[in-house]
This record gives C-alpha cells, sequence and structure tokens, in this order.
C-alpha cells in the first residue's frame, strides 16, 4: 500500500462527506442523546438505589458535554443542531421500580451504541470522525457502568402486545 492509499484510508484526503450530510448525519444522534439524557434524568429522579443513581448522575456531565460537541460541530458545518424543544421531558418514563428503570436504560443506551457504532462506515470529515470516537467511546463507558448495575439483578418481563387470540 502505498503512503496515497494509507493517507486516504485515514480520511486525510480525498472523499468524504458533504457539509450538508454531516448535518443529516449528526441531527439523529443529538435527538438520541437528548432522549437519553431525558432518559437518565427520569432515572436518576425516580431510582431509590441512591448509590446507583449518584453514579448515573455523574455521568450526565460527559452526555451534556457529547451533546454540545456533536452541537457545535452541526453548526459549524452551517447547519442547525437539534435542540430537543420538541421534547417534553415528563413524557419519559422509564418504569416504576429499580429493575426495570435500569434496564430500560440499558436498552436505550445500547440503542444509541448501535446508531454511532452506523457511523464508523460513513466518510466523515477528520475531526467529525474524532469527536464520533469520543462520543462513541463516553457511550460504552456507560454501558459498562449500565451492565455493572444490571448484572446481578433480573430483567423484568415485559407484556408482550399484541398477542392475544383474535377469536
Amino acid at each position: 500500500m502505498g503512503l496515497k492509499e494509507a493517507l486516504l484510508k485515514k480520511g486525510w484526503a480525498g472523499h468524504t462527506i458533504s457539509r450538508e450530510e454531516t448535518v443529516e448525519r449528526l441531527n439523529p444522534l443529538i435527538r438520541k442523546l437528548t432522549e437519553l439524557l431525558f432518559d437518565y434524568r427520569y432515572v436518576v429522579d425516580h431510582l431509590s438505589d441512591q448509590t446507583i443513581a449518584a453514579e448515573l448522575d455523574a455521568a450526565l456531565k460527559t452526555l451534556r458535554a457529547d451533546i454540545g460537541k456533536l452541537s457545535e460541530t452541526v453548526l459549524s458545518n452551517g447547519g442547525i443542531a437539534y435542540t430537543g424543544a420538541d421534547l417534553d421531558p415528563a413524557a419519559f418514563n422509564l418504569g416504576s421500580d429499580d429493575d426495570e428503570m435500569l434496564f430500560n436504560l440499558l436498552d436505550a443506551e445500547e440503542a444509541f451504541q448501535d446508531m454511532i457504532e452506523a457511523e464508523k462506515e460513513v466518510e466523515h470529515q477528520m475531526r467529525t470522525r474524532a469527536i464520533l470516537g469520543v462520543v462513541a467511546q463516553n457511550g460504552r463507558d456507560r454501558l459498562v457502568l449500565l451492565r455493572t448495575h444490571t448484572s446481578r439483578r433480573r430483567r423484568p418481563v415485559k407484556a408482550q402486545i399484541g398477542t392475544a387470540d383474535a377469536s
């Protein structure tokens, strides 16, 4: 492999997505992170285990910073960053007991991880790629925290919707 190919694979030159495409790809991530922020707030406010609640609350500072980094990237690409103004914090309800809340939060965090992992396949600008890498790592760190706190718990059984016989 020549020097040019090595540099191109690293994203230093060559074709990357446009500024408009960057905005279109980052705003859904910002929305998901904003929803996660509300999810975490709900769990922190309603969890009976205050030790776990304090650990989750500490993770919110990084989550907010990640939203800010992605929003700044959208703005620097000439776009308007998603603000979450259309979301109602009262509409976020992750359950009524600790197990239910923690497993629902884990599921939401895993869904975010899936979204951000898909961005690795996109030819983002180097700066955007670096920011996405940091945001992804922060999400993985939150997943470790959640998996630690759910590892000895039982996942609540969810009600099956639409499985009743029609007869």
